[in-house]
């Protein structure tokens, strides 16, 4: 068939399930690559929040330099020191995860 026709009857019917589902790949090839990079670069501020946290405790063990004159205070400022360390390991494992999980749907469009 000429190209001229196959051009009309695009035309007419519409594109094809091949055209439609060969440019629902690129988009979500492009949407999922996009995502991915994105997500790989806020990695590093992730990472700076775990490091910052661990500095925090280590602060907080130290009383900040001050005499200790509330022993229930020093305690809860500890325990929260901990929390916000857990809270951004956390943060961290799942961001990976999310990143992981957008990779193998990448592979699968391959497929």
């Amino acid at each position: 068939m000429k190209n001229i026709v196959k051009t009309v009857v695009a035309i007419i019917k519409g594109d094809d399930a091949e055209v439609l589902g060969l440019r629902i790949i690129r988009q979500a090839e492009s949407a999922l690559k996009s995502q991915i990079a994105s997500l790989n670069g806020d990695i590093i501020t992730l990472e700076d929040n775990v490091s910052d946290a661990k500095e925090n405790l280590n602060l907080a063990l130290a009383n900040y330099g001050k005499n200790i004159a509330d022993r229930n205070v020093y305690v809860r400022n500890l325990l929260d020191a901990e929390n916000k360390i857990t809270l951004a390991e956390d943060a961290l494992e799942l961001h990976k995860a999310k990143i992981v999980v957008l990779e193998k749907h990448l592979a699968n469009l391959d497929k």
